[in-house]
């Protein structure tokens, strides 16, 4: 990580958000994002809030996501790889409840870092259980 350590720059980084996204996740101009970021100004709290609220929604989806494997290794045995499939772009991201794919790709990291079984990730669709979530996903 480049630059100054702020408290906003390393919420935004644990994130997975670039600062444009960061931005748009907190309701903030660019310029004043990019002030926090350098610490220039403290970041408002509400943009930290903000931050924060997403990392704990990234935290409860790897969660969920670490959850369901332990369930397949329970009724099945340990797979040789679980695939999981990921969003093609931001807005796939968005269906999936995320604010853009690095959003995403934080809470895989932490499905990764924490599986006991390793992870293969594959395009959103591309296997059976990944196209039937997307379905279901989309048809709430």
């Amino acid at each position: 990580m480049g630059g100054p350590v702020t408290p906003f720059a390393l919420l935004a980084s644990l994130a997975g958000l670039s600062r444009e996204e960061a931005g748009e996740l907190v309701g903030f101009p660019l310029d004043t994002v990019k002030s926090w970021a350098a610490g220039r100004r403290p970041a408002r709290p509400e943009a930290l809030a903000a931050l924060r609220g997403l990392i704990a929604a990234q935290e409860r989806g790897a969660a969920e996501a670490l959850a369901e494997i332990a369930r397949v290794i329970a009724a099945q045995g340990a797979p040789d790889r679980i695939d999981i499939g990921f969003p093609s772009d931001d807005h796939e991201a968005q269906t999936l409840g995320f604010p853009s794919v690095g959003a995403w790709g934080a809470m895989a990291a932490r499905v990764l870092a924490r599986s006991p079984i390793p992870i293969r990730l594959v395009p959103r669709g591309a296997t059976l259980a990944s196209a039937a979530a997307a379905d279901a996903r989309d048809r709430l």
